[in-house]
């Protein structure tokens, strides 16, 4: 069989896509009893106002759909990780109960009416959930509710569905609140941004707390930010070190500008230009960095790159410098090269404007430079 590819989610924020029912809820918070939507329990602490009832059918053709999609390859050759009871369970629900209630309020509420009414999201065995399954939270359910609940009981009596795996409760927030604390929490901090470091703002679709991890925000800018947003805790994580101030170098230069001792730490400056530069090999990933300072380096120069922010994925890839900081020059005794000076000549050498390098070794007795390629050529040089 060919491949069929599917996913593994764990509360992931579902937007609803197709369908033509209207969003404007009708007056009041009823359900087409007329009654209001009572808790019936709460659980993992949530309010639940609504179940389906599985009546004692046989969920054959429910047991047929799981049993087609995990013979696909996918599945088989473990392409989403060790084959347990636990995985096939978390990905039945993604293959049937996780469709079918997308199905069901995409139906009902429209492209764009659930983001303003509530949230969808599944909980997984494998993220420790103890009610695994499709989750719909509802903020202020009206007639849909029961709509979406008709849908599904009728996939639940046909067996195509278990009722136990689709949950409804009242969520204390919608898709789009969540939306719109993100982008006002993102907003307050980008005017704290003065322009070096990075940033990032999160919010956990189910509980609604919001994340920010930053390496520029200082203790007085926190504080203004909680107080700003005290209706909402902030968790605030400073990733690595934090960003230089403005008019502070992010060029850490070494004690010694050379050295007699080999050097193993960092990777080599293929090229630097306005803002920016390229390094590779050594311990250094191929990435070409955005940098203010980028005129202070010297090609042939070992550094280790302190980065912020997310990477482009390509090749080479590409990022954001934060600091950088320059190795010492190794230049053994009595040789008249240095480390950089033989890198330099590798690559006119060579004619190639991207050399990765593995190693560069100074052979005392014949008095030679080895400059070894990523590949495995090697380039040998005479020190004298």
């Amino acid at each position: 069989m060919g491949r069929r590819p599917f996913a593994l989610f764990a509360a992931v924020l579902v937007t609803a896509g197709g369908g033509t029912a209207s969003s404007d809820p009708p007056a009041g918070n009823k359900s087409a009893h007329g009654e209001e939507w009572p808790i019936l329990e709460t659980a993992d602490g949530r309010d639940i106002i609504a179940k389906l009832e599985q009546k004692g059918t046989e969920p054959s053709k429910r047991q047929q759909a799981v049993k087609d999609n995990l013979a696909y390859t996918d599945f088989q050759e473990g392409y989403f990780g060790e084959q347990t009871e636990e995985a096939e369970r978390d990905m039945e629900i993604q293959i049937v109960e996780g469709p079918a209630a997308i199905e069901a309020v995409e139906a009902v509420y429209g492209m764009e009416g659930f983001d303003r009414q509530g949230i969808l999201f599944y909980e997984l065995e494998a993220d420790g959930a103890s009610l695994p399954g499709v989750w719909i939270g509802v903020k202020k359910p009206d007639d849909r509710l029961q709509q979406v609940l008709d849908r599904l009981q009728r996939k639940v009596d046909a067996g195509e569905l278990l009722a136990e795996l689709i949950h409804f409760y009242r969520s204390p927030h919608t898709q789009q609140d969540l939306i719109a604390l993100q982008d006002q929490v993102s907003a307050a901090v980008k005017k704290l941004y003065e322009g070096s470091g990075s940033y990032a703002v999160s919010v956990d679709t189910i509980s609604g707390d919001i994340s920010v991890t930053h390496d520029f925000l200082k203790r007085t800018d926190i504080d203004a930010l909680k107080k700003q947003f005290q209706e909402k805790p902030i968790l605030f994580q400073q990733e690595g070190s934090m960003a230089p101030e403005p008019g502070q170098s992010a060029v850490i230069l070494p004690d010694h500008p050379e050295t007699e001792t080999p050097q193993e730490e960092g990777g080599f400056v293929l090229d630097t230009g306005d803002g920016g530069f390229l390094v590779a090999g050594g311990t250094e990933a191929a990435v070409s960095y955005a940098f203010a300072e980028a005129d202070r380096l010297t090609a042939g120069s070992r550094v280790t790159v302190d980065a912020t922010g997310p990477f482009a994925e390509s090749y080479p890839a590409q990022g954001q410098a934060k600091y950088v900081t320059v190795h010492p020059d190794y230049r053994p005794a009595g040789a008249a090269l240095s480390e950089s000076q033989v890198f330099r000549m590798a690559i006119e050498a060579t004619d190639e404007p991207f050399l990765v390098v593995e190693t560069v070794t100074y052979d005392t007795e014949k008095k030679t430079w080895t400059v070894k390629e990523a590949e495995g050529n090697e380039l040998v040089f005479q020190d004298r």
